[in-house]
């Protein structure tokens, strides 16, 4: 670790640890976590000027701000698990209901495709529809322009005994 000779030089390089951490995360698994900032603010105590020591307020900033940090990244991760949820929830109830759905031709034409939803898969956390029996040809949720009450025109007969 390099020696950092002052607060203002301290904050630049806890700034670009934490951004170059930040953006490294998503692909190498590797994150600032609570401990690794707590090795970061003892190296700085070690390492810091003894006549321009650290101020006790700048400290626990700096402790405030790395727990609103894991606040908002666990608020984040909340709100996306309940995102995929409503997804999954939303594609779902469209089961036997008639859409009207938006797709791009092979020349960029948008079609409208009408049916009645017969099956949903979910894959990764995202829901196809399939319309009409139709095992083939599957429509993303993003695609629904609008949901309606299926037609059913065909009427049961009671029999004698029912």
């Amino acid at each position: 670790m390099s020696s950092v000779s002052s607060t203002s030089d301290y904050y630049s390089y806890l700034s670009s640890l934490t951004s170059t951490t930040t953006s490294s995360s998503s692909s190498s698994g590797s994150e600032l976590t609570t401990e690794s900032f707590f090795k970061l603010l003892s190296a700085q105590l070690q390492n810091q000027d003894v006549s321009n020591p650290m101020d006790n307020s700048e400290m626990m900033t700096q402790i405030t701000q790395i727990a609103m940090m894991q606040a908002m990244d666990s608020f984040s991760s909340s709100m996306d698990d309940f995102t995929l949820i409503n997804t999954i929830s939303y594609g779902t109830s469209m089961l036997g209901k008639e859409v009207v759905l938006a797709a791009s031709d092979s020349s960029g034409n948008i079609t409208k495709t009408t049916g009645t939803v017969t099956k949903v898969d979910i894959y990764n956390g995202y829901p196809t529809l399939y319309i009409d029996g139709d095992e083939n040809t599957g429509y993303a949720i993003s695609s629904v322009m609008s949901v309606g009450e299926a037609d059913d025109t065909t009427t049961t007969t009671p029999t004698d005994g029912e």
